[in-house]
């Protein structure tokens, strides 16, 4: 899997000859100039020092935010925070901000309670956004100085979640609790829609046991392990939870050769089952999922290949639909990998953010990305 997350300032790499990416035969592809096909749009690239990358991003009404990390010299990284105010994406400087190196989730319940999760070499970081500013909320307090380690963080009304590494943790009225997984447990999402409920993803591999995709919801304030799909070989990467009787789960499993790429897989729970709904989808390494607003999803990642633009993935529910987002031209070759989707803000589509990398010579030069779905 190509994922930067270097803080040097340039990377050096071999260029692949005739590096593409294939739409398969059974998936449609929207016609170039249809005018009733929005398109993928450029809404921040390039602007901050070479090295850097973003994590996450989520919206609430009007806003949006965005997070990672730039590098402002070889060796360091800086943590960053990026804000949709309407119109454009500035970059916060609100002193509150504690300097991490690394921001690495951020998910908002409303334009008045956005919550980010970042850490750096002294340890882990949670802040709160009320709508004017940020503040710091003491993390979780962890048996033997244990922490989260690269953690996503849920925001529900009046609840927020924290998954990473071995812990899950809730905070509520004002403090933590926090729970230990068990050995060979790997949490990688969690998501939620409401402060009563949350679903976590991620897979069990422990040595001598079996493997499996995991499930965990969390209701009735304490978290559950629940039913998975069916796939031993399942490693899932992402959940969005439109409801509780509408959950999308992202993937990969290994290639059927057992010597290519890792083939995406997305399943949907149906508040009885979960469904394989994965169809046509090809090409990349399934790494984000979100809702479309309108009862479908949006599904992107890490193209496979070295050259060509970001790949988006759309599923209306009955049919899916491969869209290319938009290619950064600077530079001799790019690549583009889409690490998060959040939904659409007012006067436009989802969110996607992540990073590219453009080339001279031999030497490959990442930078930050922002894409949006233009309106209808």
């Amino acid at each position: 899997m190509r994922t930067w997350r270097s803080t040097a300032l340039a990377v050096a790499v071999t260029l692949a000859a005739g590096a593409a990416l294939v739409t398969p035969a059974t998936a449609e592809t929207p016609a170039a100039g249809a005018a009733h096909e929005p398109r993928w749009e450029i809404s921040l690239a390039g602007s901050l020092p070479d090295g850097a990358w973003l994590k996450s991003v989520t919206s609430a009404g009007r806003s949006a935010w965005a997070v990672g990390s730039e590098s402002i010299y070889e060796g360091t990284a800086d943590g960053v925070v990026l804000r949709w105010d309407g119109r454009r994406w500035r970059q916060d400087r609100d002193p509150a901000l504690p300097p991490v190196h690394y921001w690495n989730s951020v998910d908002a319940s409303s334009a008045h309670d956005v919550w980010a999760y970042g850490w750096n070499d002294d340890g882990e970081y949670v802040v709160r956004h009320d709508g004017r500013r940020w503040r710091q909320v003491p993390p979780p307090e962890l048996p033997g100085g244990e922490n989260h380690g690269a953690a996503e963080v849920a925001a529900g009304s009046h609840r927020v979640w924290l998954a990473g590494r071995e812990w899950l943790s809730t905070y509520a009225h004002g403090s933590w609790t926090s729970e230990k997984l068990p050995r060979g447990v790997d949490v990688i999402d969690v998501d939620s829609r409401s402060s009563r409920s949350a679903w976590a993803v991620g897979g069990f591999w422990h040595v001598g046991e079996e493997s499996r995709p995991l499930v965990m919801r969390w209701q009735d304030g304490a978290w559950t392990e629940t039913a998975a799909p069916d796939d031993p070989d399942l490693r899932l990467t992402d959940v969005h939870v439109a409801s509780d009787r509408s959950v999308w789960a992202a993937g990969r499993v290994p290639a059927a050769d057992g010597e290519g790429f890792a083939e995406p897989r997305v399943y949907h729970w149906n508040g009885r089952t979960w469904r394989d709904v994965t169809g046509p989808v090809a090409g990349l390494f399934a790494e984000s999922v979100t809702g479309d607003g309108r009862g479908g999803i949006w599904l992107s990642g890490d193209p496979y290949g070295w050259a060509g633009p970001p790949v988006f993935w759309h599923y209306d529910g009955h049919r899916w639909t491969r869209h290319e987002g938009a290619a950064v031209t600077a530079g001799e070759t790019q690549a583009h990998e889409v690490s998060d989707l959040a939904p659409g803000t007012w006067g436009g589509g989802p969110w996607a953010v992540g990073s590219y990398a453009h080339v001279e010579g031999t030497t490959a030069y990442q930078h930050e990305l922002i894409e949006r779905l233009g309106r209808r």
